[in-house]
């Protein structure tokens, strides 16, 4: 069964759950990456006690801490079937291990079990090792990511002395230094099981290396040893060395990224010449230069086993490495790089201008992502200044230049047509704003101005303002996603006092506060022109909401008004709702994601009582709650203009909803109702449904992740077959089974206006399936159908493929998830070529092979309307990829294709490059898990450097080595399309990287990139922070799980206060300490641009803390800071809260797994009093009491933002407990306790 990444909620588990117990022949389970908690941990572990065929259980990713794991450990005590169990990255630590250790010492089948990436110290340790002792049967144990340190070492040492199973140890990135290393080596010289033991990523110098290297000159069993990314040096290598002129069984030994120079390589070369066993040495990424490969090279023409020898990332040169390619078995190295930069140069842009200036026809210009040079701008705007016929340049992300911007500009000045102007996501700052407000003031056509997504500060915009004041055209100005603030908002305002054109002004996302609104506001007293102004994403607070509803008393103009995200709560949404009294012109008002009680909602019903005008209204997550929805509801049955109501996650319950269903039985305006997220069960849903039988406006209802029901259903399947006017049902994860699905088909063969029904993650199953194929031979209306992880098989996928040959409506079908095999695609694929409708098809996550892929991709060859294919997580190998490649080059619509999670190697990667060379319509590819080498990396890359549509190309977790990633970099410096690169979890080292940096310097488009799981040191963070000071359109960078120290860091400190692109900067778990951490805080304090911060899993302690505590007193752009898991004590948490007094801008903050007792608690509780910003503060995993837990009911109180309070596995009683969810629940917050 594999359900991982299936996004399974608590009912979705209750129900897999009694599934499972009652299967007699399930084997493997898989539940990885889901949200299965601790009470769902015991309920598992209560069917493993009697379950009899259960051998395989995979639980990766999830949360079930101690409690879980002491559960499932009781269990594995009688069970007697299952041998693998995978717990990796569960938060599990001392208590959990005790458990599981106690188990061990009973259980007789359980041979691998995975606890890496928990919270198991050395204490946890000891009582696995315990067991160890007497256990016979365990062979695999992965204990990786942990921190045992040199005592938990200790204990293993006792336990390899007697156990007599083991013999795949992994013991990396553990913190264990030459003591433990000591202790160890003690262990292995009387153990005769263990084969292979991996200690890499942890602080072994040369007295570990030698006393490892002693040991294994007389154990006989050991074969292979990691020792990569250590300390070791010739010293180490010399003891190895001298080692491997007696070991007879060694056949892997990996030294990489450690500190070997020429003489230890020398050394290693002479044990070569006499050594027979050894078939695998990785010496890449140390400090080998010329003299160390030319004695390797001399070693191999004597040395008869080795076959695999890595030296990539050293200092050698190309001789050294013609000498060393005279063995054929050596990898060969490549150390010389071509540069390639092919930007629009000279003759070209001339050419395009001449062709723009003389071809009448050309009447818009769109040069995304073009890198033009300055002469390809000055070709284009002389040839703009005498262009005969209206024309609309369009510039986003073109990256224009301070040069090109000016002759741009003095161009535009003397044109005489040109009305609309996008420099959208360029690198517009102040100074170049300048030069396009100078030409405002005296064009006389331009009506649109584009300039979102770019450095516009104050400064830029005051000079816009100036000109705003004398132009007399300008009709729209996008200033969205800048670096306005108050200042720059001001001077707007002024100039909207004067200004007599301006309709349409966006200003959302950029960093304006109360005083700005205000200044805003004022203008809009007198200004009689402005209709729409957005303002979302900025923090006006109730203050600023306060003065623009004494604004809408008196203008007449506004009718678009976005106020979404702004720190609104009580007083402004009042304010607010008082002025929709008396306004007669706002038509939309957006204040979605606010902090809006349901006291403030009566007066939102009021007004909506008299209000003539409002046409739609969202407060989607707020805190509006039952009561909230009963006074809107009042107010609906009066209220004759609103056509739109979003009320989603609000927990407004079923009288929530049976006060809105009573409202649509009168109401004869509303057409869209979005309710989704609201614990809607069938009695409100029954009510909805009877309501809509007599409503004859509702087109629009979303009901998704509610509790309707099989009985819910019913009555909404019983209204379907009688409503007229329904056009779009969301019913997604509503515990729906075939029942459901039999009845909404009954309704579908008569309803005649659906033409959107949304049933995913529901349990339709193949009956249901095989009913809604049924409906659908004879429904006319229905276009797109999502039945995505539905429990379907082969007969309801073929019952469906029936369907599609005769149906001539649907144009989109979701069917992913689900339990169809190649029977079940090959009926899809006949379907599709006859069926001339359907344009996306979603078959991820299902069980199709060769057969099937075959079928399918010759099917696309006649079904030339289908423009997404998803088939991840199915059976696809080289032969079903090359079918597909075959396919791509010959289809003109297919835009995304994801082959996520299958196994297509080089040969299948090679032959999608080989498409992509000719294909002219993928956008988006994804190739995740694919077993990808460096020869498919080449020639992905290799079709980048001429494929100019593809913009998302995803290569997580394959096999690409530096020398595949240097060819991708290499492809960047030419490729002008690509925006998001996905490189995570491959084999990338400081070089690969390097090589990328290289690349960023130049390359223009690329936004997002993801280097997580990777091998990147400092030297590599350091390459990649020197190219984002030049680099201006990443916006998001993903670090974690590298190698990275306070050097790194460091790094980018500095180019953190020069960089005004980055966004979003990851450098989770990595090995940053105090100096890191203040140098960082460092650059917070300067930089304008950075608003998501991870440094989770790291080692800040006292100083780091304090300094990031420090930085966010002035900070003005962080929303999101994560430090959890890093040892923080009470003294940096209460450094942290004094902190939060003063900081506006912080949202989300993480501070799990640290040590923070009752006093840091207090401290957060106390700044909780007065802070308005936070939403979400998460402290599971340390050591809370019923003290804290009391502080924080006190602060909720008062507090009116926080909406998520996360104290999961701390110290609570149950008695406090409940005290705590009554003080959340009275405020409708979320609260997470066990």
């Amino acid at each position: 069964m594999q359900l991982a990444n299936s996004e399974l909620d608590y009912l979705d588990i209750e129900i897999l759950l009694k599934q499972i117990e009652i299967n007699r022949s399930l084997t493997n389970i898989d539940l990885s990456h889901n949200r299965i908690r601790e009470e769902a941990a015991k309920a598992l572990a209560d069917i493993l006690k009697s379950n009899k065929t259960i051998i395989n259980l995979q639980l990766v990713s999830n949360q079930i801490y101690d409690k879980g794991a002491e559960a499932l450990g009781n269990a594995l005590k009688v069970n007697k079937t299952l041998t693998t169990l995978n717990l990796r990255d569960n938060g599990i630590s001392v208590n959990g291990a005790d458990a599981l250790g106690d188990a061990l010492k009973e259980n007789h089948t359980l041979t691998n079990l995975n606890l890496a990436y928990n919270r198991i110290s050395h204490e946890g340790i000891e009582a696995i090792m315990n067991a160890l002792k007497v256990n016979h049967t365990l062979t695999i144990l992965n204990l990786a990511l942990n921190e045992i340190s040199d005592r938990g070492a200790e204990a293993f040492a006792d336990a390899l002395k007697v156990n007599r199973s083991l013999i795949n140890l992994d013991l990396h990135r553990n913190r264990i230094t030459e003591k433990g290393a000591e202790a160890l080596a003690d262990g292995l010289k009387v153990n005769q099981t263990l084969t292979t033991i991996n200690l890499s990523y942890n602080r072994i110098s040369d007295p570990g290396a030698k006393i490892l290297a002693d040991v294994l000159k007389a154990n006989q069993t050991l074969n292979t040893i990691y020792l990569k990314s250590n300390i070791i040096s010739d010293k180490g290598a010399h003891a190895l060395s001298d080692m491997l002129t007696v070991n007879q069984t060694l056949t892997t030994l990996h030294l990489g990224e450690n500190q070997i120079t020429d003489k230890g390589a020398e050394a290693l070369a002479d044990a070569l010449k006499t050594n027979q066993t050894l078939t695998t040495l990785h010496l890449g990424e140390n400090q080998i230069s010329d003299k160390g490969a030319e004695a390797l090279a001399d070693a191999l023409k004597t040395n008869q086993t080795l076959t695999t020898l890595h030296l990539h990332t050293n200092q050698i040169s190309d001789k050294a490495a013609e000498v060393l390619s005279d063995k054929p078995e050596v990898n060969q190295i490549r150390t010389t790089v071509t540069l390639r930069d092919d930007q629009m140069f000279e003759n070209e842009a001339k050419a395009f201008a001449n062709a723009f200036r003389h071809d009448p026809t050309i009447t818009s210009l769109h040069l995304a992502d073009d890198s033009m040079l300055d002469f390809g701008i000055q070709a284009l705007a002389e040839a703009l200044g005498v262009r005969p016929t209206p024309t609309v340049p369009n510039f986003p992300s073109d990256r224009i230049s301070d040069i090109q911007n000016e002759i741009f500009a003095d161009k535009l000045e003397a044109h005489k047509i040109l009305t609309t102007l996008n420099l959208e996501h360029n690198e517009i700052s102040d100074k170049e704003v300048q030069a396009i407000a100078d030409t405002l003031e005296v064009n006389k056509t331009l009506t649109t101005l584009n300039l979102a997504r770019n450095q516009i500060y104050n400064k830029g915009a005051q000079a816009l303002a100036i000109a705003l004041k004398r132009n007399q055209t300008l009709t729209t100005l996008d200033l969205a996603h800048n670096q306005i603030s108050n200042k720059g908002t001001e001077a707007l305002a002024d100039a909207l006092k004067i200004n007599r054109t301006l309709t349409t002004l966006n200003l959302s996302c950029n960093s304006i506060l109360e005083r700005g609104a205000e200044a805003l506001a004022n203008a809009l007293e007198v200004n009689s022109l402005l209709t729409s102004l957005d303002l979302g994403h900025n923090e006006i607070s109730d203050k600023g909401a306060q003065a623009i509803a004494d604004t809408l008393k008196v203008n007449q103009t506004l009718n678009t008004l976005n106020l979404a995200r702004n720190e609104i709560s009580d007083k402004g949404a009042k304010a607010l709702a008082i002025a929709l009294k008396v306004n007669q012109t706002l038509t939309f008002l957006d204040l979605q994601n606010n902090h809006i009680p349901h006291k403030a909602i009566q007066a939102f019903g009021d007004a909506l009582k008299v209000n003539q005008t409002l046409t739609i209204l969202d407060l989607a997550t707020n805190q509006i709650s039952e009561k909230g929805a009963e006074t809107i509801g009042m107010a609906l049955k009066v209220n004759q203009t609103l056509l739109t109501l979003d009320l989603s996650s609000n927990n407004i319950l079923d009288k929530g909803a049976e006060a809105l269903s009573d409202t649509l039985k009168v109401n004869k305006t509303l057409t869209t109702l979005r309710l989704w997220y609201n614990q809607i069960s069938e009695k409100g849903a029954q009510a909805l449904a009877d309501a809509l039988k007599v409503n004859k406006t509702l087109t629009t209802l979303d009901l998704s992740l509610n509790k309707t029901s099989d009985k819910g259903v019913e009555a909404i399947a019983d209204t379907l077959k009688i409503n007229a006017v329904l056009t779009t049902l969301s019913l997604s994860s509503n515990q729906i089974s075939e029942k459901g699905g039999e009845l909404l088909a009954d309704a579908l063969k008569v309803n005649e206006t659906l033409t959107s029904l949304d049933l995913k993650c529901n349990k339709i199953s193949d009956k249901g399936a095989d009913a809604l194929a049924d409906a659908l031979n004879v429904n006319k209306t229905l276009t797109t159908l999502n039945l995505l992880f539905n429990k379907i098989y082969d007969k309801g996928a073929e019952a469906i493929a029936d369907t599609l040959k005769i149906n001539q409506t649907l144009t989109t079908l979701d069917l992913a998830e689900n339990q169809i095999s190649d029977k079940g695609a090959k009926a899809l694929a006949d379907a599709l070529k006859t069926n001339r409708t359907l344009t996306a098809l979603n078959l991820d996550g299902n069980q199709i092979t060769e057969k099937g892929i075959n079928a399918l991709s010759n099917a696309s060859k006649f079904h030339q309307t289908v423009t997404t294919l998803c088939i991840s997580q199915n059976q696809i190998f080289e032969k079903e990829a090359e079918v597909l490649a075959n396919t791509l080059k010959v289809h003109e619509t297919l835009t995304t294709l994801n082959l996520e999670h299958n196994q297509i190697y080089d040969k299948g990667a090679e032959a999608i490059a080989d498409a992509l060379k000719v294909n002219e319509t993928l956008t988006t590819l994804c190739l995740k898990d694919n077993q990808i080498f460096e020869k498919g990396a080449e020639a992905l890359a290799d079709a980048l450097k001429v494929n100019q549509t593809l913009s998302t190309l995803c290569l997580w977790y394959n096999e690409i080595s530096d020398k595949g990633v240097e060819a991708i970099a290499d492809a960047l410096k030419v490729n002008q399309t690509l925006a998001t690169l996905d490189l995570s979890q491959n084999q990338i080292s400081d070089k690969g990287v390097q090589a990328l940096a290289d690349a960023l310097k130049v390359n223009e488009t690329l936004t997002i990139l993801n280097l997580e799981y990777l091998l990147i040191s400092d030297k590599g963070t350091e390459a990649i922070a020197d190219a984002l000071k030049v680099n201006q359109s990443l916006t998001s960078l993903e670090l974690k799980w590298n190698q990275i120290s306070d050097k790194g860091a460091e790094a980018f400190s500095d180019t953190l206060k020069v960089n005004q692109t980055l966004t979003n900067l990851n450098l989770g778990n990595n090995i940053i300490s105090e100096k890191g951490a203040e140098a960082l805080a460092d650059a917070l304090k300067v930089n304008h641009t950075l608003t998501t911060l991870y440094l989770d899993g790291n080692q800040i302690s006292e100083k780091g803390a304090v300094a990031l505590a420090n930085a966010l007193k002035v900070n003005q752009t962080i929303t999101s800071l994560n430090l959890a898991n890093n040892s923080m004590l009470d003294y940096e948490i209460e450094a942290l809260a004094d902190a939060l007094e003063f900081n506006h801008t912080l949202t989300t903050l993480h501070l799990n797994g640290n040590q923070v007792s009752d006093k840091g608690a207090v401290a957060l509780a106390d700044a909780l009093k007065v802070n308005e910003t936070l939403t979400a503060l998460y402290l599971s995993l340390n050591q809370i009491s019923n003290k804290g837990a009391h502080a924080f009911a006190d602060a909720l109180q008062v507090n009116q933002a926080l909406t998520i309070l996360n104290l999961d596995g701390n110290k609570i009683s149950m008695k406090e407990e409940e005290t705590l969810v009554d003080a959340l629940k009275a405020r409708e917050r979320n609260v997470s306790l066990h």
